[in-house]
């Protein structure tokens, strides 16, 4: 008896894992929303997050039942974040097959992102959110700037904005710096004592230092010069991404097009030169739509 196929893009970047379940036809059956994958930070916390939103994908789609059915086979795509990291990417090949899915195929977050973006066609992406991370596919294959992880790369982030809005603030506390009320709602919101930043500082990680990066985004909409400042930086980073990009395209005359996606986007965007936002296309899909169409053609391969 010819077994019934299902298909799964996964997209487990550093906050939140998005999975998509579609049938053999192309129909979405359902979708399933958990947390963290960077498998970089921790395979097993992946590992936990994808079955999470696995299961209840399968919820929303009435599967729950047929998930260990011989009949039944679930081929998945996944985009994950710190692929990039060889001994991580080796760790979670091995401990996926515990997932029981019949063919796996894993590639970057930053990459099922921008076969989603473009329909699987050659272009480019940049991600700001959490963090940032440019990618170009073409002809020649991918080519990546950024996306280094947190605190020694991802500038232009959330997480870098963060960081910043703390440097400053601490700038300010020992007579550094100038103030502004952004910063003085920071040190307040700490708990209006140096040794109380410092210490928020030392422990925060990525996703804290992203949850301060609101108050950026909502103290540069009243102006302030210190929210307006490090916004600018931001989009400084982002152009700066977007030329590197721009290099390795020599082996075309036609520039591909490029999609800026990401939480933080909407912030930055305004403030990028026009011959860049000019070049800026809407993005068609998202990365969980680049996993599946990965995965599809893997599959049609074998």
């Amino acid at each position: 008896m010819m077994k019934k196929n299902f298909f799964i893009g996964v997209d487990g970047g550093g906050t939140k894992t998005l999975i998509r379940l579609e049938s053999e036809d192309g129909k979405v059956l359902g979708e399933g929303l958990a947390g963290p994958a960077n498998i970089r930070l921790s395979v097993d916390v992946a590992i936990n997050s994808i079955a999470s939103a696995f299961e209840h994908a399968l919820q929303v789609a009435n599967l729950t039942e047929m998930r260990f059915s011989d009949d039944v086979q679930f081929h998945v795509g996944m985009g994950l974040a710190g692929y990039e990291v060889l001994s991580a990417r080796e760790e979670f090949l091995a401990k996926q097959k515990g997932l029981g899915f019949a063919h796996c195929h894993i590639q970057s977050d930053a990459f099922v992102a921008c076969l989603g973006a473009h329909s699987g066609n050659y272009g480019s992406i940049i991600i700001c959110g959490t963090g940032v991370v440019g990618l170009k596919y073409a002809k020649k294959g991918k080519y990546q700037v950024g996306g280094w992880g947190f605190p020694h790369g991802d500038e232009g982030g959330a997480a870098w904005i963060g960081l910043e809005a703390i440097r400053k603030t601490l700038h300010l506390c020992d007579g550094r710096g100038i103030e502004s009320p952004l910063l003085l709602h920071i040190k307040k919101k700490l708990g209006d004592k140096v040794e109380s930043v410092t210490e928020w500082a030392c422990y925060a990680n990525a996703t804290k230092y992203a949850e301060l990066a609101r108050d950026v985004f909502k103290f540069a909409e009243e102006k302030d010069s210190i929210a307006l400042y490090l916004l600018n930086n931001a989009a400084t980073h982002i152009e700066k991404i977007f030329f590197a990009l721009d290099k390795v395209e020599n082996e075309i005359k036609i520039k591909l097009p490029c999609s800026l996606v990401g939480g933080v986007s909407q912030f930055i965007l305004p403030l990028l030169k026009p011959n860049i936002k000019k070049r800026l296309v809407p993005a068609r899909g998202d990365a969980c739509d680049g996993a599946l169409l990965m995965i599809r053609e893997k599959y049609n391969q074998s």
